[in-house]
This record gives structure tokens, sequence and C-alpha cells, in this order.
């Protein structure tokens, strides 16, 4: 956003009228650019031409207020807008701004991106008596640009690598993945200074200590480039090593301190530390320099921790601690001061917007279309995006940790083990690890783990047509974490070492989750091991992935179109090579056989050499392994070929590269030329 001086004398006086009344008002109706005109510090309509009455749908709104004609823009920063043109009589220009609106008379809110400047109106004494506003919606625009991103994101990760390499060493600096706890949600985000988009030296860290305490770090090395963020790895690597191993936070600070004293670079960075015990609500925090942490009750009440200051890093001034309660259902907002920082503007003036911003975030008032129920990942977004759209010129931090009225509850499903129950699982299991926002990776891993464990169940525990009990339990650990426990009362059955093409389940999970145990319970004299069930226990260090920008204008992806994923799709084409077979989706004990027929059938009973996509696989789990190689084997029988094809890091690759099962990178598909 800009502003831009306005004067009445800028513009030369005219010594002849603009028309007749009736064509000036006709012209101004046929205006193809949406126009809208207020009057007085109440913003009360005046005027408005027929393109933006359409675009708006609100019938006779003029002579009203603003604020009561859109009310649900409050809170969304537009209004802030209004006021500083009248009160400062300088124009405002926004660009690809995101708004929530509503377009008739229901209460349904529609998504729009917007290009506007808003301009004073001067009266005939020169003094500022309204604005006047010209509008364009750029919607389909933004929603095109990131279509287009995400289908050459790999392309842009490839540049970046070469051309951003200062954000990329950013990001392998800070700790994007933030703890998962049963009674705290955590939630980052890190935009890069707008400047030339190098890096500089804010960091972020959230640490769960050996006491179950949760640590909370915000702090800024002076400065941007390479040094800075070279300065912040040090600082931000001893403060974590001074977390973990002290128990006082005083002596973590002297040490801290006493640290930066020795090295240029580092001196006079500025840090925020809070360390809250989740179960009590207790915290004691410090300030060296930086600003207060603010926190957020369930009803938009708001107050700062501004005790405890002290003076920036390095610089021999003293440093304080304070003690603070955190309610349950609370939030505590920390950020660096690129948040609040803004021309023409006091920090005081940046903290109280801030303070509003949070508020509405945290009562869901703001935009709450697509809106997080996260409340940690509602304020952590909202709160960067409406302080930062007008511009910013440092790095911007925000670290939101709200404490859970409530734990996270735990997973507990107990079911019959047929092929039936594998789906109702799978739903279960993927919607609680959502609830408490597993990464990708960690989702991943998890449910890769559990549709193995599930699957042996179904397949070995019990006899045929006999299926027997089913436990899954699972629950987030106090000191950070995941355990799941999947049950039956059933006979174990050890994989057979002579075959080559099953067996691979516990394989897959000891690989992608950091403990896998199978425990069988006590036998009675004589009777074979795990003749009375077995439990499979995996334990895994989920985490939440925090959020890291290097531009404007983003998109989560989470706004990206409702379309239903099938579970399972099979295409088949010919190409000049011979039949290509691409699945899509989930390829489990449900689905391979389907996918094994397929190939099959593609292949002529294994008589031609055959490639299959595996680029839209969203999950394989070793049933579909199993198929994959019983179709290689007839194919090599004949001497043919089976070429596999996967993107590099997705769901299929890794467990083709556990199964060392060789693939292929996709062929780029080349552009046609205009």
């Amino acid at each position: 956003m800009a502003a831009v001086a306005d004067t009445p004398e800028s513009t030369p006086a005219l010594d002849h009228t603009a028309g007749a009344a009736e064509v000036v008002r006709e012209v101004f109706d046929q205006l193809p650019v949406m126009v809208v005109a207020w009057e007085g510090p109440d913003h009360v309509a005046v005027a408005a031409n027929e393109a933006y009455r359409r675009y708006v749908g609100r019938p006779g709104f003029i002579g009203s207020p603003w604020s009561e004609v859109m009310p649900e823009i409050r809170g969304q920063q537009f209004f802030e807008i209004l006021d500083a043109v009248y009160t400062t009589g300088r124009t405002q220009v926004g660009s690809e701004w995101r708004f929530q609106i509503r377009r008739d008379d229901t209460d349904r809110l529609h998504e729009i991106f917007v290009d506007f400047t808003v301009s004073p109106r001067f009266g005939p004494d020169g003094e500022v008596v309204g604005s006047t506003c010209f509008v364009t919606d750029v919607t389909d625009r933004v929603h095109e640009r990131h279509e287009a991103a995400l289908r050459t994101a790999h392309v842009q990760e490839r540049y970046e690598a070469v051309h951003d390499v200062v954000v990329e060493l950013q990001r392998a600096l800070l700790s994007m993945a933030l703890p998962v706890m049963p009674t705290a949600h955590v939630a980052a985000r890190y935009l890069v200074a707008a400047e030339d988009q190098a890096a500089g030296g804010d960091w972020f860290d959230a640490l769960v200590l050996d006491n179950g305490h949760l640590a909370l770090v915000v702090g800024d090395v002076v400065g941007h480039g390479v040094a800075a963020s070279a300065a912040m790895g040090q600082l931000r690597a001893v403060l974590e090593e001074l977390l973990r191993t002290e128990t006082e936070l005083k002596t973590v600070l002297e040490r801290l301190d006493a640290y930066a004293s020795h090295s240029p670079s580092m001196r006079a960075a500025t840090v925020a530390v809070l360390v809250l015990d989740p179960e009590t609500g207790q915290a004691v925090y410090a300030r060296c320099g930086h600003p207060a942490p603010l926190v957020v009750s369930e009803d938009g009440s708001v107050r700062h921790l501004d005790a405890a200051s002290g003076g920036p890093l390095g610089t021999g001034a003293p440093h304080q601690l304070a003690h603070a309660t955190i309610a349950p259902g609370e939030l505590v907002l920390m950020y660096s001061d690129g948040l609040v920082e803004r021309a023409g503007h006091s920090l005081d003036e940046g903290v109280a917007d801030l303070a509003r911003v949070a508020a509405d975030a945290m009562t869901n008032s703001s935009m709450p279309l697509g809106a997080s129920a996260v409340v940690a990942d509602r304020v952590a977004e909202m709160t960067m995006e409406l302080m930062t759209r007008g511009g910013h010129e440092d790095d911007v931090t925000v670290l939101a940790v709200q404490r859970l009225a409530e734990p996270v509850p735990g997973l507990d499903l107990r079911l019959t083990a047929t092929r039936d129950s594998l789906h109702q699982v799978n739903a279960a299991f993927g919607t609680w690890l959502a609830s408490f926002g597993a990464s990708p990776a960690d989702r991943f891993a998890l449910e890769l783990s559990v549709t193995e464990a599930v699957t042996n169940v179904i397949e070995h525990a019990y006899p045929a047509g006999r299926p027997g009990p089913l436990t899954v339990t699972g629950a987030v650990l106090p000191a950070g974490g995941v355990s799941v426990r999947v049950v039956d009362e059933g006979r174990w059955r050890s994989p057979d070492p002579a075959s080559t093409t099953g067996g691979r389940g516990l394989l897959l999970m000891t690989q992608v989750v950091d403990e896998a145990e199978v425990i069988h319970p006590p036998q009675s004299a004589g009777s074979a091991e795990g003749s009375r069930g077995t439990t499979v226990v995996l334990r895994h260090h989920a985490h939440r992935q925090a959020v890291m920008a290097s531009g404007r204008g983003l998109i989560d992806d989470e706004l990206d179109d409702d379309r239903p994923i099938a579970d399972f799709d099979v295409v088949g084409h010919e190409d000049d090579d011979g039949p290509v077979v691409s699945f899509r989706g989930t390829v489990d004990l449900d689905t391979a056989e389907r996918a094994r027929a397929s190939l099959l059938g593609a292949s002529r009973g294994g008589v031609r050499s055959l490639t299959v996509d595996l680029t839209e696989v969203t999950q394989l789990a070793s049933a579909g392994v199993r198929s994959l190689f019983e179709v290689r084997e007839q194919l090599a029988a004949n001497r043919k070929e089976l070429v596999l094809v996967a993107e590099p890091g997705s769901a299929a690759a890794v467990v083709l590269e556990l199964v060392s099962l060789p693939y292929q990178h996709p062929v780029p598909t080349r552009p046609t030329p205009a």
C-alpha cells in the first residue's frame, strides 16, 4: 500500500463547467471502473456508480455510514484506510487485498481480492470533506496466478535453490517444526524482508523441555543478509542449548548475554523468552530490548506482558524476570518489531493495531470464511496478513501459543477386523491427526504405519471368515509427539522369509516412524508366541509446521477448490513406448487387487512392457507394493519390463526407495509453442 499527498491546489482550476448534470451523472454511472464516494468522519456514502452498486449488491445504502452498510469488513483494515485518508488528506493505494464481504441479504461471505485507490475530496475551503474510492476486482487474476504457481511449484523450487540462496539459508537456520502437545497449540509464521527479498536476523523457537514446560522465543539480530542470518543461527543454537541444560531462566539470559557481547554481529540483538507450564498456566518471561508479548483471552480482551523489561543482548544492560498466569483458552502472541513498524505511525500505534487485529482473529469476527479452526493458526495467519498488507521493510515473525481449555482428546476405535474397518480407521485417524495440526510429513508416516498395522490384523490375525476385535488408540504425549497402539486378539504369524512379495509392512513401519514395537501378552506354558493377541506400538515425534513466505499475494493451499479426490482411480493410455497406467489416490489393501488387475490387463497378462505412473498416488501401502512386485515378476518371466514413475520426495517415491523398487522421474511437460 502506498500513500500520496493530495491538495486542492494540485489540479488547476477549470474555467468551464463539467457538463450538464444529467450527462455527467450518466457518464459517471456508466464508468466500467467501480467508484464510490463517502463524506464526513463516519464515511457516509454519498455516491456510487452502477458498476459498484451491482458489485456490492446492497440497495439503498446512499446516506448511510459505511460501517453500517458493510459491517463485516470491520477488522479487515479498510475502515482504518478511510480514517487515514480523511485525517491526513493523503491518497492510499492497495494491491490485491483480500476481503470477505456479503453480496446479498444472507450471512454468506464471499472472498474477493481487489486493487483500490482511496483519494481525499476537498471542500471549497480546502479542508477534507470525504473520500472517493476506485475499485478493481482482481480475484480471478490472483487465483489464476496461484494455480499457475502450483503447477510450476517444482520448477520454482529449483529456481529458488539457485537464485534465492539467502532465503534457503534462513529456512535451514530456523526451526520450522513446532511441537505437538496435548495441552497447547503452537503456530508460527515468518515473512522475509520485502527489500530485495533478503533474509535477516529474526528467529523463533518453541521447545518442549525435559520437565514438560514449553519454552517460547522470538529474537531479532540487527541487519539483513547472510551475516545477520549467520549471527541469528549462532544465537538460536546457543539459546536452545542453554534452555535445555539450565534450570533457571535468569542464568540462561546471563550466559546468552555474555556470549553475544563477544561478537559485534550479535551485539544489540533483542529477544523475548517465555517459559510456560501448560498444565498450570504459570509462566516466567523476560524481554531483552524486545516488544512485549500479548495475551489474548477467548472474549477478545488483550493484555501486555510488559514487565521484565531489559536492554538488548551484549550491551551490559541488566535483565529482569517477571511472572504471569496464562488461563485456559488464553493465547500468547510473540512477534518481532517488523510486524508493528509502519511509515508514518508510531510503535505504540502499531501495537494498538496489532491488539485489535489479534482480538478479532481470536474471536473469529474478522474474515471468518475459510479461517482455521485451530485458534493459534488463525491468529498467526490473520495478524501476519492484516498487519503487513500495507507493506513491510523488515523481517516479520509471529509466534502464537494457545493454552488449551481441554487437552487434545485421544483416539479410541473398537471395530471388527474386516476390510471395511480399514476405511473407518483411516478416516478417523486422519481426522484425529488433523485436529492438532500434524505436519504433512508426519501424517504420511503415521497414516502409512497405521494402515500397515491394521492390514496385518485383517489379513493374518484371525481365521478366514471369522474376523475378530480390532482396537486402535492414539494419544498426544505430554513431552511432545504421538503414541498409537493397534491391538488384536488373534494369533501372530511371523513373516515368511522365503516370500519375495510379502512381509514388508513391518519394514515400512520401522523406516517411517521413530519407533515401531511388536508386543505379545504373556503366554501360557507351551503356547506359541502371539497366540493371545498382538499389540503394535508406534511412537513418533510429530510436529506442526511453521509457515515461511518470501513474497506477497500468497493464498493458503486451504483455499483451493473443493473438488473431491477419489480414494482410488486408474487411467490407461498408449504412448510410443507402449501401455501406460496411471494410479491416483490410495493404493492399499482394499485397492491393491484392482491395481494389480489393471496392470495385468494393460500388459496382456505380462507379455507387454508396462509403465506405471505413480505421481498422483497419495499413499502406497505394502499391499500395493506386493502387487507391483508380483506384476514385475510376471513381466520378467516373459523378458518384459515394468517401469515405475514417481515424483522425488512424494509419498510413493519414499516407499519405493524403502523397498528398493527403482523408479524414474516424470518427464517435464514442454509448453506448446505459441
